[in-house]
């Protein structure tokens, strides 16, 4: 027999639990206000217009108190443009149904961790879908809509993804080993993790954000390198490059205006016709790089400083 006492410890764990749950998804306020996402457990927290704010430590806590109000309307500004968006978790069972259909539509989906390997994908609709660990190792993913999909972790190794649209995608360390985008459309998307000789080529990379990300992804700090890669007229204006690896790549025509590649290393790179105007090449690693035909360079911002000798 359960005895009464017990009963009441369970619903007062049960009601502090509760009470736990703070705004924003448990992530630090503080952190959220200074455009960071750090998940909290709200062991510390605080109260205010009846809602409950969670913090990362008690330093974040007293920043937050010398202006609650202002803190608060800066994290909702963030959050509300970074919060990772709601998806429905559906086994293998239910994901093949679906693939099995004629109007395949796995948008707004969980499918992580499912296999997909070698699968022909191409008539199904993946809006905002959450591939997060799957299997997609040879599957042909061409001209398939993959708007805000998220591939974190991804098995991509052999994949065909060219043409498809992957505009505001988040791919963090998935493995991309011989897997091809060509003419596929990252505009806005981000982009970190070892790519090798993956083939980007005429690809639309327009804003990307393929810089190093400081972030708050459970794997810390990283950035994204690719050794060989085919980038060949590949559109990358306005695109976030700080410190990425294109050593030995193909960025032949490329279009890097206005890109930011800071310390980027551009080794043995060929950017013969590429476009730089006005690139920010600060403390970049040009050594061996081929430089012939390209446009801007007169326009080029920290190209004294850049380091090793490249050919023109």
């Amino acid at each position: 027999m359960i005895k009464p006492q017990s009963i009441t410890a369970c619903l007062m764990l049960i009601f502090s639990t509760i009470s736990m749950a703070g705004e924003f998804g448990d992530n630090c306020t503080t952190g959220l206000a200074m455009g960071k996402m750090i998940r909290t457990k709200c062991d510390i927290n605080e109260k205010f217009e009846g809602k409950t704010y969670c913090f990362g430590s008690e330093e974040a806590r007293k920043v937050y108190l010398q202006d609650p109000k202002g803190t608060v309307a800066k994290a909702l500004a963030f959050y509300a443009k970074n919060a990772e968006p709601e998806r429905e978790k559906i086994s293998q069972e239910e994901a093949m149904k679906q693939i099995r259909s004629k109007t395949c539509d796995l948008s707004d989906k969980d499918v992580g961790y499912l296999e997909f390997d070698g699968m022909d994908l191409r008539h199904c609709k993946m809006v905002n879908t959450s591939v997060f660990g799957a299997y997609l190792r040879g599957a042909n993913l061409s001209g398939v809509n993959m708007q805000r999909a998220y591939l974190n972790l991804a098995r991509l190794e052999g994949a065909n993804l060219n043409g498809s649209d992957l505009t505001d995608a988040i791919i963090f360390q998935a493995i991309f080993d011989k897997a091809s985008f060509k003419g596929a459309n990252l505009t806005n998307a981000r982009m970190i993790g070892t790519l090798g000789n993956v083939d980007m080529s005429e690809a639309n990379i327009r804003n990307g954000r393929f810089g190093l990300d400081m972030g708050n992804q459970p794997m810390g700090q990283m950035k994204f390198d690719s050794v060989g890669g085919n980038f060949a007229n590949s559109n990358f204006e306005g695109a976030d490059l700080n410190i990425a690896s294109f050593r030995f790549g193909n960025l032949h025509g490329a279009n890097l205006r206005n890109t930011n590649l800071y310390r980027a290393d551009l080794n043995q790179a060929d950017l013969t016709d590429a476009d730089l105007t006005g690139a920010d090449l600060t403390d970049a690693e040009l050594d061996g790089a081929v430089l012939t035909g390209v446009k801007g360079l007169e326009t080029v911002k920290g190209l004294s400083t850049v380091k090793g000798k490249y050919k023109r």
